[in-house]
């Protein structure tokens, strides 16, 4: 499968990494705009200065490729995802799917209209730390989950550029980070969320525009209870980009913290403790392919066997929802109700 990436900037290089590594599918060009990162993806990873275009107008007429993978800030996805499938591209998408509710509901309609595969990249779902945790859950040695407790921590001024984007975004803790969470948190447990409250702060000293900080109470329709405290200016000690977690069953729990991608944590901790007993940990399972190199494995399976891949547009919707409907209680102070 030939595929032409959307944007190089920094979440970009992190792609760009993943196919010079993977068997799955090949890079045919990239699309940026910006001379600089064309430049660097040149000099980087040798790729041909007629590969490496400015415009995805100039791609799609000059390039034979099936499908691209869309690593553009936020509000460009719906216009740029919308083109790719009406151009009859299948298309992998950096999280979040839209930046709105409505733009990612009109994505998932386009998909089905078009017969294209439209995949999210919720790459935490495929790291070995998670798949751990999950296989955990769904084993039933903790019994029917009844809550959970999620911190994450970290501070962002040590990550992007002073010119970042993602400083001058409102709710950027929960569009641009918190979906991850959400997400799992969906996986974890299977079931959807059917209320959400929420409140969001200000940090001081934080290089942020708007709240960074927000606490999420989220009402799983399966009867369990999520409590989400997110920080994306925090003061140490900082999580794992997974957050530390605490998932309570009936019969035990279960303790994670650590474990991501990144190398800062590459030692998961993961304890079960059943009741009236010592915890006991547990060894981290280890996924074939983790990060980027699973999702396009996934999104390359799932368009050769017509089918829908686990993070199809479809499904994140629901995840997303939890993200605006964090936002709408934020900004109205209200319960808001999911269906």
């Amino acid at each position: 499968m030939k595929v032409v990436q959307v944007g190089v900037g920094k979440m970009g290089r992190a792609w760009l990494k993943a196919f010079a590594t993977t068997e799955d599918v090949e890079l045919v060009g990239i699309v940026e705009p910006v001379t600089v990162n064309r430049e660097w993806a040149m000099a980087e990873y040798g790729l041909a200065p007629e590969r490496c275009l400015d415009s995805l107008d100039v791609a799609l007429e000059t390039l034979q490729w099936d499908a691209a993978v869309i690593v553009t800030p936020p509000p460009s996805h719906r216009p740029l995802a919308e083109r790719l499938l009406r151009g009859g591209k299948h298309v992998l998408i950096e999280k979040p799917l839209a930046a709105t509710i409505e733009d990612a509901r009109d994505l998932v309609a386009i998909a089905a209209e078009t017969g294209k595969t439209l995949m999210v990249a919720q790459n935490y779902r495929y790291h070995d730390a998670f798949s751990t945790v999950r296989t955990l859950v769904a084993s039933g040695r903790i019994g029917k989950v009844r809550s959970v407790k999620i911190e994450f921590r970290k501070n962002a001024s040590t990550i992007f550029s002073e010119n970042d984007f993602r400083y001058a975004m409102k709710h950027v803790l929960l569009v641009d980070m918190s979906i991850h969470h959400f997400d799992m948190i969906r996986a974890m447990l299977g079931a959807n969320a059917a209320r959400v409250y929420a409140q969001t702060w200000h940090v001081p000293g934080g290089n942020f525009e708007f709240d960074a900080a927000a606490s999420v109470l989220i009402a799983m329709d399966d009867g369990a209870v999520v409590s989400y405290t997110g920080n994306w200016a925090a003061y140490p000690p900082e999580t794992s980009w997974n957050g530390a977690w605490e998932i309570i069953g009936e019969r035990g729990r279960i303790m994670w913290s650590g474990g991501d991608y990144t190398g800062d944590f590459t030692q998961a901790e993961i304890s079960v403790q059943q009741w009236i007993e010592e915890p006991v940990l547990i060894a981290v399972g280890t996924v074939a392919k983790g990060g980027q190199l699973g999702l396009l494995e996934a999104f390359a399976d799932a368009i050769a066997s017509g089918t829908q891949p686990e993070t199809a547009a479809a499904d994140n919707i629901h995840s997303l929802g939890i993200v605006f409907a964090a936002v709408e209680s934020a900004e109205t102070g209200r319960v808001v109700q999911l269906s």
